[in-house]
């Protein structure tokens, strides 16, 4: 298995709270990274907005965007 692999099956055994805490890190990294198209906080915030879409759950990874933009002041 490669790194994105493991990590996609590693959220797989995240409970809905793991979730959403796994979502606001790679959502908040992933918007700093915004200058490195090639670092790895994209393509993890891709596989957890996967994760809470495979669950049939985007309200989570939707809390956790909208709580990211109220820290950064963006909503």
């Amino acid at each position: 298995m490669n790194e994105r692999e493991v990590y996609a099956v590693g959220l797989e055994g995240l409970d809905e709270t793991a979730l959403l805490k796994e979502a606001n890190q790679f959502i908040w990294l992933s918007t700093y990274a915004a200058n490195n198209p090639r670092s790895a906080y994209h393509w993890k915030c891709d596989a957890v907005a996967a994760e809470c879409r495979r669950r049939e759950r985007m309200d989570i990874y939707e809390r956790a965007y909208r709580q990211v933009g109220r820290e950064l002041g963006h909503v």
